[in-house]
Protein backbone atom coordinates (compact mmCIF):
# COMPACT_ATOMS: atom_id res chain seq x y z
CA UNK A 1 0.00 0.00 0.00
CA UNK A 2 1.55 3.33 -0.99
CA UNK A 3 1.99 6.38 1.25
CA UNK A 4 -1.05 8.14 -0.17
CA UNK A 5 -3.25 5.24 0.66
CA UNK A 6 -1.70 5.04 4.14
CA UNK A 7 -2.57 8.68 4.70
CA UNK A 8 -6.07 8.08 3.38
CA UNK A 9 -6.62 5.21 5.77
CA UNK A 10 -5.26 7.25 8.67
CA UNK A 11 -7.58 10.13 7.76
CA UNK A 12 -10.57 7.80 7.47
CA UNK A 13 -9.89 6.16 10.80
CA UNK A 14 -9.37 9.55 12.42
CA UNK A 15 -12.71 10.71 11.09
CA UNK A 16 -14.35 7.56 12.40
CA UNK A 17 -12.98 8.13 15.88
CA UNK A 18 -14.15 11.74 15.76
CA UNK A 19 -17.66 10.58 14.80
CA UNK A 20 -17.55 8.11 17.67
CA UNK A 21 -16.65 10.84 20.16
CA UNK A 22 -19.36 13.08 18.72
CA UNK A 23 -22.07 10.44 19.19
CA UNK A 24 -20.91 9.85 22.76
CA UNK A 25 -21.14 13.60 23.49
CA UNK A 26 -24.62 13.71 21.95
CA UNK A 27 -25.77 10.85 24.16
CA UNK A 28 -24.36 12.54 27.25
CA UNK A 29 -26.04 15.86 26.36
CA UNK A 30 -29.44 14.18 26.31
CA UNK A 31 -29.09 13.27 29.97
CA UNK A 32 -28.53 16.82 31.22
CA UNK A 33 -32.12 17.50 32.28
CA UNK A 34 -35.00 15.65 33.95
CA UNK A 35 -36.88 15.29 30.65
CA UNK A 36 -34.07 13.30 29.10
CA UNK A 37 -35.00 11.12 26.14
CA UNK A 38 -33.29 7.92 27.16
CA UNK A 39 -34.41 6.02 24.08
CA UNK A 40 -32.87 8.65 21.83
CA UNK A 41 -29.69 8.31 23.87
CA UNK A 42 -29.78 4.55 23.29
CA UNK A 43 -30.17 5.18 19.55
CA UNK A 44 -27.07 7.35 19.54
CA UNK A 45 -25.11 4.80 21.57
CA UNK A 46 -26.11 2.16 18.99
CA UNK A 47 -24.70 4.34 16.19
CA UNK A 48 -21.56 4.85 18.26
CA UNK A 49 -21.17 1.08 18.65
CA UNK A 50 -21.52 0.60 14.90
CA UNK A 51 -18.88 3.23 14.25
CA UNK A 52 -16.62 1.66 16.88
CA UNK A 53 -16.92 -1.75 15.23
CA UNK A 54 -16.12 -0.32 11.81
CA UNK A 55 -13.13 1.61 13.12
CA UNK A 56 -11.96 -1.52 14.93
CA UNK A 57 -12.08 -3.50 11.69
CA UNK A 58 -10.07 -0.87 9.86
CA UNK A 59 -7.49 -0.59 12.65
CA UNK A 60 -7.10 -4.35 12.88
CA UNK A 61 -6.77 -4.65 9.10
CA UNK A 62 -3.99 -2.08 9.09
CA UNK A 63 -2.28 -3.70 12.10
CA UNK A 64 -2.42 -7.04 10.30
CA UNK A 65 -1.01 -5.53 7.10
CA UNK A 66 1.88 -4.03 9.04
CA UNK A 67 2.37 -7.27 11.03
CA UNK A 68 2.08 -5.33 14.25
CA UNK A 69 2.07 -8.51 16.32
CA UNK A 70 4.08 -11.63 15.59
CA UNK A 71 1.36 -14.02 16.80
CA UNK A 72 -1.33 -12.46 14.61
CA UNK A 73 -4.26 -10.20 15.41
CA UNK A 74 -6.51 -13.09 16.39
CA UNK A 75 -4.11 -14.24 19.09
CA UNK A 76 -3.63 -10.63 20.20
CA UNK A 77 -7.39 -10.15 20.61
CA UNK A 78 -7.51 -13.22 22.83
CA UNK A 79 -4.46 -12.37 24.90
CA UNK A 80 -4.87 -8.61 25.27
CA UNK A 81 -8.64 -8.08 25.14
CA UNK A 82 -9.82 -11.38 26.56
CA UNK A 83 -11.84 -12.44 23.51
CA UNK A 84 -12.84 -16.09 23.26
CA UNK A 85 -10.95 -17.97 20.58
CA UNK A 86 -13.96 -18.25 18.27
CA UNK A 87 -14.85 -14.57 18.55
CA UNK A 88 -11.24 -13.48 18.13
CA UNK A 89 -10.78 -15.64 15.05
CA UNK A 90 -14.02 -14.39 13.50
CA UNK A 91 -13.18 -10.72 14.08
CA UNK A 92 -9.67 -11.18 12.71
CA UNK A 93 -11.00 -12.81 9.54
CA UNK A 94 -13.60 -10.09 9.13
CA UNK A 95 -10.94 -7.39 9.48
CA UNK A 96 -8.64 -9.04 6.91
CA UNK A 97 -11.40 -9.42 4.33
CA UNK A 98 -13.18 -6.07 4.51
CA UNK A 99 -11.33 -3.80 6.97
CA UNK A 100 -8.94 -2.50 4.32
CA UNK A 101 -11.31 -2.38 1.33
CA UNK A 102 -11.44 1.14 -0.16
CA UNK A 103 -15.07 0.46 -1.19
CA UNK A 104 -16.02 0.19 2.49
CA UNK A 105 -13.74 2.82 3.99
CA UNK A 106 -16.54 5.36 4.44
CA UNK A 107 -19.39 2.94 5.12
CA UNK A 108 -17.64 1.19 8.00
CA UNK A 109 -16.93 4.38 9.94
CA UNK A 110 -20.23 6.25 9.53
CA UNK A 111 -22.42 3.86 11.50
CA UNK A 112 -24.49 2.78 8.51
CA UNK A 113 -24.02 -0.94 9.17
CA UNK A 114 -24.63 -2.91 12.31
CA UNK A 115 -22.45 -5.91 13.09
CA UNK A 116 -24.91 -8.40 11.60
CA UNK A 117 -24.96 -6.47 8.31
CA UNK A 118 -21.18 -6.15 8.34
CA UNK A 119 -20.81 -9.92 8.66
CA UNK A 120 -23.08 -10.44 5.65
CA UNK A 121 -20.86 -8.17 3.58
CA UNK A 122 -17.81 -10.07 4.79
CA UNK A 123 -19.42 -13.37 3.74
CA UNK A 124 -20.06 -11.99 0.26
CA UNK A 125 -16.40 -11.05 -0.08
CA UNK A 126 -15.36 -14.48 1.19
CA UNK A 127 -17.68 -16.18 -1.33
CA UNK A 128 -16.14 -14.48 -4.36
CA UNK A 129 -12.54 -14.84 -3.19
CA UNK A 130 -10.55 -16.81 -5.76
CA UNK A 131 -13.50 -17.02 -8.17
CA UNK A 132 -12.38 -14.23 -10.49
CA UNK A 133 -15.42 -12.13 -9.57
CA UNK A 134 -14.91 -8.54 -8.50
CA UNK A 135 -15.10 -8.26 -4.70
CA UNK A 136 -16.08 -4.57 -4.98
CA UNK A 137 -19.07 -5.46 -7.13
CA UNK A 138 -20.14 -8.13 -4.63
CA UNK A 139 -19.93 -5.57 -1.83
CA UNK A 140 -21.97 -3.00 -3.76
CA UNK A 141 -24.67 -5.54 -4.60
CA UNK A 142 -24.86 -6.80 -1.00
CA UNK A 143 -25.10 -3.27 0.39
CA UNK A 144 -27.90 -2.49 -2.06
CA UNK A 145 -29.88 -5.56 -1.00
CA UNK A 146 -29.40 -4.67 2.69
CA UNK A 147 -30.64 -1.13 2.07
CA UNK A 148 -33.67 -1.99 -0.04
CA UNK A 149 -34.70 -5.48 1.07
CA UNK A 150 -33.20 -5.99 4.49
CA UNK A 151 -30.47 -8.14 5.99
CA UNK A 152 -32.46 -11.40 5.79
CA UNK A 153 -32.73 -11.09 2.00
CA UNK A 154 -29.05 -10.21 1.82
CA UNK A 155 -28.15 -13.36 3.76
CA UNK A 156 -30.25 -15.44 1.39
CA UNK A 157 -28.55 -13.86 -1.64
CA UNK A 158 -25.12 -14.60 -0.19
CA UNK A 159 -26.07 -18.23 0.46
CA UNK A 160 -27.12 -18.56 -3.17
CA UNK A 161 -23.84 -16.95 -4.25
CA UNK A 162 -21.83 -19.36 -2.07
CA UNK A 163 -23.58 -22.43 -3.49
CA UNK A 164 -23.33 -21.13 -7.07
CA UNK A 165 -19.60 -20.53 -6.85
CA UNK A 166 -18.86 -23.63 -4.78
CA UNK A 167 -21.50 -26.34 -5.31
CA UNK A 168 -21.95 -28.47 -2.21
CA UNK A 169 -21.53 -25.54 0.17
CA UNK A 170 -25.11 -25.86 1.43
CA UNK A 171 -24.72 -29.58 2.11
CA UNK A 172 -21.41 -29.07 3.90
CA UNK A 173 -22.93 -26.29 5.98
CA UNK A 174 -25.89 -28.47 6.96
CA UNK A 175 -23.52 -31.22 8.08
CA UNK A 176 -21.54 -28.78 10.24
CA UNK A 177 -24.75 -27.31 11.66
CA UNK A 178 -26.04 -30.72 12.70
CA UNK A 179 -22.74 -31.44 14.41
CA UNK A 180 -23.00 -28.15 16.33
CA UNK A 181 -26.65 -28.59 17.29
CA UNK A 182 -27.50 -29.01 20.96
CA UNK A 183 -30.23 -28.64 23.54
CA UNK A 184 -29.43 -27.93 27.18
CA UNK A 185 -31.88 -27.80 30.05
CA UNK A 186 -31.03 -26.30 33.43
CA UNK A 187 -32.54 -24.50 36.38
CA UNK A 188 -32.28 -20.91 37.52
CA UNK A 189 -31.81 -19.99 41.18
CA UNK A 190 -35.56 -19.45 41.65
CA UNK A 191 -36.44 -22.86 40.19
CA UNK A 192 -37.42 -21.85 36.67
CA UNK A 193 -36.39 -24.15 33.83
CA UNK A 194 -34.08 -22.65 31.23
CA UNK A 195 -33.88 -24.22 27.78
CA UNK A 196 -31.05 -23.29 25.44
CA UNK A 197 -30.93 -24.81 21.98
CA UNK A 198 -29.02 -24.41 18.74
CA UNK A 199 -30.47 -26.27 15.76
CA UNK A 200 -29.45 -26.68 12.16
CA UNK A 201 -31.63 -24.89 9.63
CA UNK A 202 -33.72 -27.93 8.64
CA UNK A 203 -34.65 -29.07 12.14
CA UNK A 204 -34.94 -25.49 13.32
CA UNK A 205 -37.45 -24.79 10.56
CA UNK A 206 -39.63 -27.70 11.70
CA UNK A 207 -39.68 -26.48 15.29
CA UNK A 208 -40.16 -22.82 14.40
CA UNK A 209 -42.94 -23.47 11.92
CA UNK A 210 -44.92 -25.56 14.41
CA UNK A 211 -44.54 -22.96 17.16
CA UNK A 212 -45.48 -20.18 14.73
CA UNK A 213 -48.62 -22.05 13.69
CA UNK A 214 -49.64 -22.65 17.28
CA UNK A 215 -49.11 -19.03 18.26
CA UNK A 216 -50.94 -17.80 15.14
CA UNK A 217 -53.87 -20.05 16.01
CA UNK A 218 -54.12 -18.61 19.50
CA UNK A 219 -53.90 -15.05 18.18
CA UNK A 220 -56.61 -15.79 15.60
CA UNK A 221 -58.89 -17.24 18.27
CA UNK A 222 -58.33 -14.23 20.49
CA UNK A 223 -58.63 -11.48 17.88
CA UNK A 224 -61.21 -12.82 15.45
CA UNK A 225 -63.16 -15.60 17.11
CA UNK A 226 -63.18 -13.80 20.47
CA UNK A 227 -62.38 -17.11 22.11
CA UNK A 228 -59.76 -17.11 24.84
CA UNK A 229 -58.20 -20.56 25.25
CA UNK A 230 -55.07 -19.52 27.11
CA UNK A 231 -54.57 -19.05 30.86
CA UNK A 232 -54.97 -15.50 32.15
CA UNK A 233 -51.25 -15.09 32.74
CA UNK A 234 -50.38 -15.83 29.08
CA UNK A 235 -50.65 -12.51 27.26
CA UNK A 236 -47.55 -11.70 25.22
CA UNK A 237 -46.30 -13.52 22.13
CA UNK A 238 -43.25 -14.67 24.10
CA UNK A 239 -45.50 -16.17 26.78
CA UNK A 240 -47.55 -17.83 24.05
CA UNK A 241 -44.34 -19.37 22.78
CA UNK A 242 -43.69 -20.92 26.19
CA UNK A 243 -47.25 -22.25 26.26
CA UNK A 244 -46.90 -23.63 22.72
CA UNK A 245 -43.67 -25.44 23.58
CA UNK A 246 -45.36 -27.05 26.58
CA UNK A 247 -48.33 -28.03 24.44
CA UNK A 248 -45.98 -29.70 21.95
CA UNK A 249 -44.67 -31.92 24.74
CA UNK A 250 -48.24 -32.74 25.85
CA UNK A 251 -49.26 -33.67 22.31
CA UNK A 252 -46.26 -36.00 22.08
CA UNK A 253 -47.05 -37.69 25.38
CA UNK A 254 -50.70 -38.17 24.41
CA UNK A 255 -49.87 -39.64 21.00
CA UNK A 256 -49.98 -43.37 20.39
CA UNK A 257 -46.79 -45.38 20.74
CA UNK A 258 -46.84 -46.03 17.00
CA UNK A 259 -47.30 -42.36 16.22
CA UNK A 260 -44.50 -41.29 18.56
CA UNK A 261 -42.13 -43.88 17.17
CA UNK A 262 -40.92 -44.74 20.66
CA UNK A 263 -41.47 -48.01 22.58
CA UNK A 264 -42.00 -46.38 25.96
CA UNK A 265 -44.56 -44.02 27.40
CA UNK A 266 -42.80 -41.91 30.00
CA UNK A 267 -45.06 -39.60 31.95
CA UNK A 268 -44.54 -36.11 33.29
CA UNK A 269 -44.66 -36.83 37.01
CA UNK A 270 -45.73 -34.60 39.87
CA UNK A 271 -45.44 -35.92 43.41
CA UNK A 272 -47.60 -35.15 46.45
CA UNK A 273 -47.73 -36.63 49.92
CA UNK A 274 -50.31 -39.35 50.32
CA UNK A 275 -53.30 -38.72 52.62
CA UNK A 276 -52.91 -40.04 56.15
CA UNK A 277 -55.14 -43.02 55.40
CA UNK A 278 -52.80 -44.28 52.69
CA UNK A 279 -49.54 -43.83 54.59
CA UNK A 280 -47.40 -46.58 56.02
CA UNK A 281 -47.81 -46.12 59.75
CA UNK A 282 -45.14 -48.75 60.49
CA UNK A 283 -42.29 -46.55 59.26
CA UNK A 284 -40.64 -44.34 61.83
CA UNK A 285 -38.37 -42.05 59.84
CA UNK A 286 -39.39 -39.49 57.26
CA UNK A 287 -37.72 -39.30 53.90
CA UNK A 288 -35.73 -36.06 53.45
CA UNK A 289 -37.30 -33.79 50.86
CA UNK A 290 -40.63 -35.56 50.61
CA UNK A 291 -41.68 -34.51 54.10
CA UNK A 292 -40.91 -30.92 53.15
CA UNK A 293 -43.61 -30.64 50.51
CA UNK A 294 -45.89 -27.92 51.96
CA UNK A 295 -49.66 -28.12 51.94
CA UNK A 296 -51.10 -27.02 48.60
CA UNK A 297 -47.87 -27.85 46.78
CA UNK A 298 -46.53 -30.70 44.70
CA UNK A 299 -42.98 -31.60 43.73
CA UNK A 300 -41.92 -32.23 40.16
CA UNK A 301 -39.95 -35.34 39.35
CA UNK A 302 -36.94 -32.99 39.06
CA UNK A 303 -37.35 -31.73 42.62
CA UNK A 304 -39.04 -28.33 42.11
CA UNK A 305 -42.07 -27.16 44.12
CA UNK A 306 -45.16 -26.09 42.17
CA UNK A 307 -48.68 -25.14 43.34
CA UNK A 308 -51.19 -27.97 43.11
CA UNK A 309 -53.69 -25.79 41.26
CA UNK A 310 -51.11 -25.20 38.52
CA UNK A 311 -50.72 -28.87 37.63
CA UNK A 312 -51.88 -30.23 34.28
CA UNK A 313 -55.24 -31.97 34.39
CA UNK A 314 -54.82 -35.49 35.70
CA UNK A 315 -57.28 -36.57 33.03
CA UNK A 316 -54.52 -35.79 30.56
CA UNK A 317 -52.17 -38.75 30.15
CA UNK A 318 -49.37 -36.27 29.55
CA UNK A 319 -49.10 -35.84 33.31
CA UNK A 320 -49.52 -38.12 36.31
CA UNK A 321 -49.81 -37.42 40.02
CA UNK A 322 -47.84 -39.83 42.17
CA UNK A 323 -48.73 -40.05 45.87
CA UNK A 324 -45.83 -40.96 48.13
CA UNK A 325 -45.72 -42.02 51.76
CA UNK A 326 -43.40 -39.41 53.35
CA UNK A 327 -42.41 -41.82 56.11
CA UNK A 328 -41.29 -44.74 53.96
CA UNK A 329 -40.62 -42.95 50.68
CA UNK A 330 -42.69 -45.63 48.99
CA UNK A 331 -45.06 -44.62 46.17
CA UNK A 332 -48.57 -45.70 47.10
CA UNK A 333 -50.87 -44.42 44.34
CA UNK A 334 -50.77 -43.06 40.80
CA UNK A 335 -53.60 -40.76 39.67
CA UNK A 336 -55.70 -42.07 42.54
CA UNK A 337 -55.11 -45.74 41.72
CA UNK A 338 -53.41 -47.93 44.30
CA UNK A 339 -50.15 -49.40 43.11
CA UNK A 340 -50.21 -52.75 44.90
CA UNK A 341 -53.70 -53.86 43.89
CA UNK A 342 -52.66 -57.25 42.50
CA UNK A 343 -49.78 -58.74 44.51
CA UNK A 344 -50.16 -62.09 42.76
CA UNK A 345 -49.66 -60.69 39.24
CA UNK A 346 -46.70 -62.19 37.41
CA UNK A 347 -45.44 -58.88 36.01
CA UNK A 348 -45.33 -55.34 37.33
CA UNK A 349 -48.17 -53.14 36.10
CA UNK A 350 -47.66 -50.04 33.98
CA UNK A 351 -48.45 -47.88 37.02
CA UNK A 352 -45.88 -49.73 39.12
CA UNK A 353 -43.24 -49.25 36.41
CA UNK A 354 -43.95 -45.52 36.34
CA UNK A 355 -43.64 -45.36 40.12
CA UNK A 356 -40.41 -47.37 40.04
CA UNK A 357 -38.96 -44.95 37.50
CA UNK A 358 -39.51 -42.14 40.02
CA UNK A 359 -38.37 -44.03 43.10
CA UNK A 360 -35.23 -45.74 41.77
CA UNK A 361 -34.32 -43.33 38.91
CA UNK A 362 -31.69 -45.75 37.57
CA UNK A 363 -30.48 -49.34 37.67
CA UNK A 364 -30.37 -50.50 41.30
CA UNK A 365 -27.24 -52.65 40.87
CA UNK A 366 -24.44 -51.05 42.93
CA UNK A 367 -22.10 -49.12 40.68
CA UNK A 368 -24.53 -49.02 37.72
CA UNK A 369 -26.16 -45.72 36.81
CA UNK A 370 -28.00 -46.62 33.63
CA UNK A 371 -31.08 -44.40 33.56
CA UNK A 372 -34.74 -45.27 33.16
CA UNK A 373 -34.52 -44.57 29.44
CA UNK A 374 -32.32 -47.67 29.06
CA UNK A 375 -35.37 -49.99 29.07
CA UNK A 376 -34.95 -50.85 32.73
CA UNK A 377 -36.71 -54.00 34.02
CA UNK A 378 -38.93 -54.42 37.09
CA UNK A 379 -37.22 -57.17 39.12
CA UNK A 380 -38.67 -59.10 42.10
CA UNK A 381 -36.22 -59.00 45.03
CA UNK A 382 -37.83 -62.18 46.37
CA UNK A 383 -38.37 -64.23 43.25
CA UNK A 384 -41.94 -64.60 42.09
CA UNK A 385 -41.61 -68.40 41.99
CA UNK A 386 -40.46 -68.29 45.62
CA UNK A 387 -43.62 -66.47 46.68
CA UNK A 388 -42.42 -62.94 46.13
CA UNK A 389 -45.31 -60.51 45.74
CA UNK A 390 -45.61 -58.02 42.91
CA UNK A 391 -45.66 -54.98 45.20
CA UNK A 392 -43.53 -51.86 45.27
CA UNK A 393 -41.55 -52.95 48.33
CA UNK A 394 -40.46 -56.13 46.49
CA UNK A 395 -39.67 -54.51 43.13
CA UNK A 396 -36.52 -52.75 41.96
CA UNK A 397 -35.32 -51.43 38.62
CA UNK A 398 -32.48 -53.22 36.87
CA UNK A 399 -30.93 -52.73 33.47
CA UNK A 400 -31.23 -55.69 31.12
CA UNK A 401 -27.65 -56.81 31.71
CA UNK A 402 -27.90 -56.85 35.50
CA UNK A 403 -31.37 -58.38 35.38
CA UNK A 404 -29.91 -61.38 33.55
CA UNK A 405 -27.05 -61.60 36.08
CA UNK A 406 -29.48 -61.56 39.02
CA UNK A 407 -31.23 -64.59 37.56
CA UNK A 408 -28.07 -66.29 36.31
CA UNK A 409 -25.22 -65.47 38.75
CA UNK A 410 -22.92 -67.88 36.95
CA UNK A 411 -22.84 -65.44 34.03
CA UNK A 412 -21.44 -62.65 36.20
CA UNK A 413 -18.09 -62.76 34.38
CA UNK A 414 -19.90 -61.25 31.38
CA UNK A 415 -20.65 -58.01 33.25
Amino acid sequence: MDQGMDQGMDQGMRQGLERLAEKAREAISLLDDESADFLDAVRRVEVAERIAHGVKLRLLAEADRRKATRAGIGAWLSAELGYGSSRARGLAEEARRIGGMPELAETLTTGELNQDQTRVVERAVKAVHGSGMDAGAAVAETLAVIEHEGVSKAKARVRVLEETLAPGTVKDLATRQRARSFLRIGETEDGMVRIDALLDAARGTVVRSVLDQMIAGELHSRQYDKVEKLPEDVATVEQMGAQALTRLAEVYLNASLERRGQPHRPRTLFITLAPDSARNSAADDTVPGLAEIPDGCAMTVYGQLVPVEGLPSMRDSAASLLEVDPASGEPVALDGRGLDVDPEARLASADQRTALAFRDRECSEPGCSRPVTWSLHAHHETAYQDGGATVMSNLVLLCSEHHVLRHHPDHRHAA
